[in-house]
């Protein structure tokens, strides 16, 4: 019988023990893109196992709340909205944005009016996407959504924003994201993908909530990033695990941010919005004005951006993958980064731990 990599509280190993922990539910989460939940429209979320219905009013507010009935337990998700409620599908009991239980559509059999609330959750839009927060509400307003400033103001830089599912606990994307060894060989033999050459890391630190990293870089010539790209002003990249997100500064005139949304032990949505300060027209010398740039974006993300982040998914697969079939054999980490992320991921995930013990025995 195959054996199951461990539990967080079964290993002390470092790399076993991020790849069992999950992300503090404390934070922010970016859950979906706002376009995709217009009036009237209700979908299920997931984070770390749990499901939540989000949806928005006839009044333009985005609520979220548990994804049940309490009737019968069914997805409220399958419902619809009608006004500024949600209904179940199954028997109609209706619920407002808060969570309580506004109306039954058959009768009540000789009793009362039942005094339900699900759980509700906070919810915020901000740079495209709508973000949850899965923690204790009476922490949400102390905790930011990450400040995006290549978006700040009318001089905002060109940004794709993308997402993808990959079969991956989000420790292993945060090793693709910090230790870029892996661009060589993993980017490096088509040509749509060929973007940096890296050479030696000159910093690598951790702070109390963040690690970050520097690589020297300079652009690959024969691939296509060296024909659309604007000379880089630096010749480092920085990548920051600025927890739980992530994001890197490539050359000073790119930088691409990653918001991960764990949905199970294995599964991971990745919310990206890759950001030039300016491209060139193909080919050409010539810059390309910010109006040509915003026209050109679905075809950057079809032929450049697509094609480069599919294999990064495909790669993180591939090590969850590796790491499910041999947890037990050391990994033989040489980067300096990855080790300084699961300390971090380790230890606030043992802080939210500590906090919700906390909380059971208030209660």
């Amino acid at each position: 019988m195959d054996l199951a990599p461990p539990a967080f509280h079964e290993t002390s190993n470092l790399r076993r023990k991020a790849c069992a922990a999950g992300l503090d539910p404390a934070h922010w989460y970016a859950v979906e893109w706002e376009s995709a939940v217009p009036k009237g429209k209700v979908v299920e979320v997931r984070f770390q196992g749990a499901s939540l219905a989000l949806y928005r009013g006839q009044d333009g507010e985005l609520h979220a709340l548990e994804n049940r009935c309490a009737h019968r337990q069914v997805k409220l998700s399958h419902g619809f909205v009608e006004g500024c409620q949600l209904k179940c599908v199954y028997h109609g009991w209706t619920y407002d944005g808060d969570g309580r239980l506004a109306s039954i559509p058959h009768e009540l059999f000789g009793r009362s009016f039942p005094a339900v609330r699900l759980r509700s959750f906070p919810v915020r839009v901000r740079h495209g996407l709508i973000w949850v927060f899965f923690g204790d509400p009476a922490l949400a307003a102390e905790r930011e959504i990450p400040d995006v400033p290549e978006l700040a103001d009318e001089r905002s830089w060109a940004h794709v924003p993308i997402d993808f599912l990959w079969r991956a606990h989000p420790t292993l994307i945060v090793n693709n994201v910090m230790d870029s060894t892996h661009v060589a060989t993993l980017h490096g033999r088509r040509f749509r993908t060929r973007s940096f050459r890296y050479g030696p890391v000159t910093h690598c630190e951790a702070e109390r909530e963040r690690v970050l990293v520097s690589h020297k870089i300079e652009v690959d010539p024969g691939g296509l990033v060296g024909y659309v790209a604007k000379n880089i002003a630096v010749d480092t990249q920085t990548a920051c695990f600025e927890y739980p997100y992530l994001w890197v500064s490539v050359g000073g005139v790119y930088k691409l941010w990653n918001f991960l949304l764990p949905i199970d032990e294995r599964t991971t949505r990745v919310f990206m919005l890759s950001c030039a300060e300016r491209v060139r027209i193909p080919f050409t010398p010539w810059l390309s004005p910010a109006w040509l740039a915003r026209a050109l974006l679905p075809l950057a993300r079809r032929i450049l951006v697509r094609p480069l982040f599919d294999e990064d998914g495909l790669s993180t697969a591939y090590e969850q993958e590796g790491y499910e079939a041999h947890f037990d054999r050391p990994s033989l980490d040489l980067h300096p980064a990855p080790r300084l992320c699961y300390q971090l991921t380790i230890r606030k995930w043992e802080e939210h731990l500590a906090a919700s013990e906390r909380a059971q025995r208030a209660g």
